[in-house]
Order: C-alpha cells, then sequence, then structure tokens
C-alpha cells in the first residue's frame, strides 16, 4: 500500500511513517509531501493508494482537484472547527482524526482500504497432538523433525484472545495440516510444508483473516534454524516476539531475525533534566516530541527495561513541575499521571508508550497555562479587595499587597495592569478620591479629616489629586454640589 502523507510538521510525518511501517505492516510505502502545491503536479506519477492530508493544507485549488480524483482519503487537522469538518465532508474523506492521531483508529481506517485478501481452502482436518507438549515442558533432547514442517509462534496483542485465537485456528482453512498447542499466552503451531515461501505466504493470510474476524492484531515468529529440540525452537521464536516492542504488532518475524539492541542510560543527565524543565516551564511541546521520538527511531533499538526506566526518569522531572504548581490536586490530572505510569511500565509497544506520554504532556501544559491564567484573575482580584478593604491604612502600597499575596511587587504590577488596565497604584488613588467625593457631599467632615479618612497624609497633596479628578478644590466641589441641590451631576 502506498500512502501519500501531506503535512505541515516534518516530526508529525516521521511519527506516522514510523509508525505505519512498523507497527501496523511491513509492505506499507510512505511518500512525504510538506508543500500541498506538489500535489497536483505529482499526483499521477506517485499513484498514492491513500492520501493522508492535513486538512489546513487543503487550499480550494487543491480541494477541487482532489474531489476529482477516485483516492481514499483521511483527513487530520490541529483544529477541530466546523470549517474543517466540512471540508473533510466535501473531500468524502474516510475519517477526520484531531491531533495527535489516535493509532487504533488509524490502523481501523487503513484496514478498509486494505488489498483484497486471498483465500484458502482447507484440503483435510486439523489434529491436536497433545503428546506434544511433555517433549517442550520436559525439554526432551531429541531432535525435532523440520523436514516437511514448519514451526512457528503465535502471539495475540490481547492475551485474553488466546483460547479463542486457538478455537479459530483449528477451524482455520488455510493449512493443509495444523497442529495448534495452545499455551497461557502463545499459540504454539506446527503446520506441514515442503514450501517456506508459501508458507510465509499463508501465515499472511492467517494474520490479515483474523484481524478481520476479531479486530485483534497478530505477531508470528517462524523458525528458520537448523534442526533442533522443540523447547529451543520455542525459547528462539519466544525471544524474536520481543521485537514487538519496537515494531507493535501485525508483523511476520524469522527467529534468525535479531536487531542490535545498544543500551541506554536509563537516568536522565543533568543536561537532560534541564531540557525537560526548560520545556514544560516554556510549554515547548515540539521539543518534548523531539526527545521523545529519538527513542522510537527505526535504526536505534535499546533494551526495553532500559526504555522504561528513562521514561520513568522523566516521569519523574514531570512529577516536580506538577508539584511546583500544584496541579496534582486536579484529580483527573493525578489519575491520568498515576496511569501513564502503568502505561509505561506494562504496554508493549513503545510508540504507543511515547505517543501516551506526549498527549500527557500536552494536557499538562495546557493545565498550567490555564491555571496561570487563574491564578493572575486571583491575585488581581483579592489586591482589589484589599484595596477596597484597607484604602483608610497610609501605608497600604503595593509592596504591602505583594507581599500578602507572596508574590513580587513586579510581578503584582504587571499583571495587575493587564487586567485592570490601569496601574495599581492608579486604581488605589481612583478609590480613595472616590471615597473622598462620598463623605465631601454626605458629611460635613473638615477638608484634612476627609483625606486622612481615605488614607492621604497630606491635606495639600490630597487637594492636588482630587483636582486633577474633578478639576475643583474639595472645598469648592463640595459647595458646588450642595449649590445644585446635592447632584455632583450639574457641577
Amino acid at each position: 500500500m502506498k500512502i501519500l502523507i501531506v503535512e505541515r510538521d516534518l516530526e508529525e510525518i516521521k511519527g506516522i511513517e514510523w509508525y505505519l511501517k512498523n507497527y501496523f505492516m511491513s509492505d506499507i510505502e510512505v511518500i512525504r509531501m510538506m508543500d500541498s502545491s506538489k500535489i497536483m503536479a505529482d499526483f499521477q506519477r506517485i499513484q498514492p493508494d491513500v492520501l493522508l492530508i492535513e486538512m489546513e493544507l487543503a487550499s480550494f485549488s487543491v480541494e477541487q482537484f482532489l474531489r476529482k480524483q477516485s483516492i481514499p482519503i483521511i483527513g487530520v487537522t490541529a483544529e477541530p472547527i466546523f470549517q474543517q469538518a466540512m471540508k473533510a465532508i466535501r473531500l468524502k474523506a474516510l475519517d477526520l482524526f484531531v491531533k495527535p492521531i489516535p493509532l487504533e483508529q488509524l490502523k481501523s481506517t487503513l484496514l478498509q482500504v486494505s488489498l483484497p485478501r486471498q483465500t484458502a481452502v482447507m484440503d483435510s482436518p486439523l489434529p491436536i497432538e497433545t503428546p506434544l507438549y511433555s517433549d517442550l515442558y520436559l525439554n526432551k533432547p531429541d531432535i525435532f523433525p523440520l523436514k516437511g514442517r514448519g514451526f512457528f509462534l503465535i502471539e495475540c496483542a490481547d492475551y485474553d484472545h488466546n483460547l479463542m485465537l486457538y478455537e479459530w485456528l483449528i477451524e482455520l482453512p488455510i493449512f493443509q495440516n495444523l497442529t495448534a498447542l495452545p499455551l497461557q499466552k502463545r499459540v504454539i503451531c506446527i503446520a506441514e510444508t515442503d514450501d517456506f515461501a508459501m508458507l510465509l505466504k499463508q501465515l499472511r493470510i492467517m494474520s490479515q483473516e483474523w484481524e478481520k474476524f476479531s479486530g485483534d492484531a497478530l505477531n508470528i515468529a517462524v523458525y528458520d534454524g537448523d534442526e533442533t529440540t522443540l523447547l529451543t525452537m520455542y525459547q528462539a521464536c519466544k525471544k524474536t516476539l520481543t521485537q514487538r516492542f519496537y515494531k507493535g504488532y501485525s508483523h511476520i518475524f524469522r527467529s534468525s531475525q535479531t536487531l542490535y539492541v545498544k543500551r541506554l542510560e536509563p537516568l536522565l543527565t543533568p543536561e537532560e533534566q534541564h531540557l525537560w524543565i526548560t520545556s514544560l516551564e516554556n510549554g515547548d511541546l515540539k521539543a518534548i516530541k523531539a526527545f521523545l521520538y529519538k527513542l522510537t527511531h527505526p535504526s536505534s533499538y535499546y533494551h526495553q527495561d532500559d526504555v522504561r526506566i528513562h521514561l520513568t526518569s522523566i516521569l519523574a522531572q514531570i512529577r516536580r513541575f506538577m508539584m511546583k504548581y500544584h496541579l496534582q490536586q486536579q484529580a483527573k490530572l493525578e489519575e491520568q499521571y498515576r496511569a501513564l505510569f502503568h502505561f509505561i511500565l506494562e504496554h508493549p509497544i513503545l510508540y504507543a508508550i511515547v505517543q501516551e506520554f506526549i498527549l500527557f504532556t500536552q494536557l499538562l501544559i495546557e493545565a498550567r497555562k490555564n491555571m496561570q491564567q487563574q491564578q493572575i484573575a486571583d491575585y488581581t482580584e483579592i489586591a482589589v479587595e484589599m484595596i477596597e478593604r484597607d484604602y483608610r491604612n497610609p501605608e497600604l502600597t503595593l509592596q504591602v499587597v505583594a507581599n500578602e499575596l507572596n508574590i513580587s511587587a513586579n510581578y503584582l504590577s504587571n499583571i495587575f495592569s493587564k487586567k485592570r488596565g490601569i496601574p495599581f497604584r492608579k486604581f488605589m488613588q481612583q478609590h480613595r478620591i472616590q471615597q473622598a467625593e462620598k463623605l465631601l457631599i454626605e458629611t460635613n467632615v473638615e477638608i484634612g479629616t476627609v483625606a486622612e479618612m481615605v488614607g492621604f497624609t497630606d491635606s495639600n497633596y490630597f487637594t492636588k489629586v482630587f483636582r486633577e479628578y474633578y478639576q475643583l478644590t474639595p472645598y469648592r466641589y463640595r459647595v458646588q454640589v450642595r449649590k445644585t441641590g446635592g447632584s455632583k451631576h450639574d457641577i
């Protein structure tokens, strides 16, 4: 299957390509394209089977062109808005995914456009030879003859489907003769065949039919070494199946296929710790993705245990970040954090772990951003309340309020101005003058006393400030208001 991916973010393209080639199936060709204007020029030359396109890149001319092509289209968008959904509908897209792309749904959608599957006819019933269990568990030293036989081990993505897989296998009309030995998490199979290439073809068909039947994926390890004991063949195939961590499911491996697995320093270096803290503080999701995608690069394979410890080491930095901003107090976020911890330790697929990690980090950054905005609003409103309550106190200043809130005076000054549109000092002065105005109108208190009652220590300075607001001295203001019948609006 040839898939054309049109996407602005090269890292996103690489991530999708890695998944399609290593997790979904091996016979997929991915063509990258970051400039949507090239679609019309190169479409006939490429002749893709499927188009995966970011909706934001589907301009009017590109959309008109694609509507004339008979090709399955899968839409992707970073903005789940009505316009993008309508564009996907006009293109008759099979699906529209919001980033980050849900891997299982992408897989299901691609299966809808898979190449036609072959069929096979069963020539003879499928016997079950349970005496082979003793050869396996007692490690019988006899060499197991492979002439005219093929030995392979099958593993479901969902171990709970193992019994169902066994019962399905013994009824499957593909192999001429099949012996199936169900274990707790896998099924050992011995098939009669003289053609190894034909066996691989049959296994490919079987894998596709199982996915169609159950919705679950398989990995199969075929023994292609020298004749040896049954246990040795089983152990070789079982070891081969550990490649699921790097390559996912829907694969057929040969036992002779080995990966060069490198050591990875499990704990983060001081530089890496700094990178994570800085990226979280700055909300730099791109840097976080780049760091995590290095673990899934197809040219580098690391020991599973090293990778899992490495990811939990990153979680320790995330925990520090959460504690700093009290994000652990958000029940849902705390629950997701703990779920991610178990996901890292237990999930069999590295790429799926990385995607969950990115998704959680994205939620964490958003939560911190929302909290910051809420804090700005809270600090500002508390400062206003303090002014309204303590304006009579001449010692009330920006620094006093900032100390009360346990933040810096500069920070309070900045957020107050942004939130209220007026500097802190000006707001407090304005509030004091408004209270003085009420006293002038409603009481006969002397001007100097009025100044003291609203927080001014210098009556002359009070008179100067009052005149700036009302263009009259406090005395003249009181006289004019009373002359007009107590209505300040008539002045």
